[in-house]
């Protein structure tokens, strides 16, 4: 396998979600041959102060990857923001990003699967991500294509468990992300049943 593509996680206020999230990620086969990159937003208010530094100290203190790096916001940008930015700056740095927000409990095998895919499809310009997950859709509302290798294709993006290549978001976006989320047609690979949501 190829140099690793980074895991860019975005956090704010849910220590217990995001503990469960770094605890599953801890479990990949690959995790202490990856990078993490924590962006950490900035408070939107008073009553998420204490909330929002308790996650930074404990973000502080993670260990089992090959390196970690976090960004803590100075002012609150919001998640869409937040992802906007830390995406394209990932994507601009490393060419390729695995994406995760705070509350999602990967298999051991996410990490595995979504290198193996960007690899695989990394200049392949029509597929323009590869999914951890997608939400429970009507075959007739969103376009799938299977091919002979058995991966389903569909037309849809889904941020919180999404990895993508440089070279795919400079044919399409300008490598700039948020055009991105505006464009509903391009291919997905999707692999079902690697993580789930951290339960409310």
């Amino acid at each position: 396998m190829k140099k690793l593509a980074p895991i860019t996680l975005f956090v704010y206020n849910r220590l217990e979600h995001t503990k469960k999230t770094i605890d599953a990620l801890k479990k990949n086969i690959l995790a202490k041959q990856s990078e993490l990159i924590i962006f950490s937003d900035a408070p939107k208010n008073k009553e998420d102060f204490m909330r929002v530094n308790g996650i930074r100290r404990y973000i502080k203190s993670i260990k089992g990857f090959k390196k970690i790096k976090v960004i803590e916001r100075k002012e609150n940008l919001g998640l869409a923001k937040s992802i906007i930015l830390g995406v394209t700056k990932v994507v601009n740095e490393y060419n390729k990003i695995i994406v995760l927000e705070d509350d999602l409990i990967t298999s051991k095998y996410f990490l595995k699967f979504m290198n193996e895919a960007l690899d695989i499809y990394k200049d392949e310009k029509s597929v323009g991500s590869v999914q951890g997950y997608l939400y429970p859709i009507k075959e007739t509302t969103v376009p799938r294509f299977t091919p002979p290798t058995g991966s389903s294709f569909y037309c849809r993006l889904v941020w919180s468990s999404s990895g993508c290549c440089r070279v795919t978001l400079a044919a399409n976006y300008r490598t700039d992300v948020s055009t991105l989320a505006n464009s509903a047609w391009m291919l997905s690979v999707v692999s079902p049943k690697l993580f789930h949501n951290v339960p409310k």
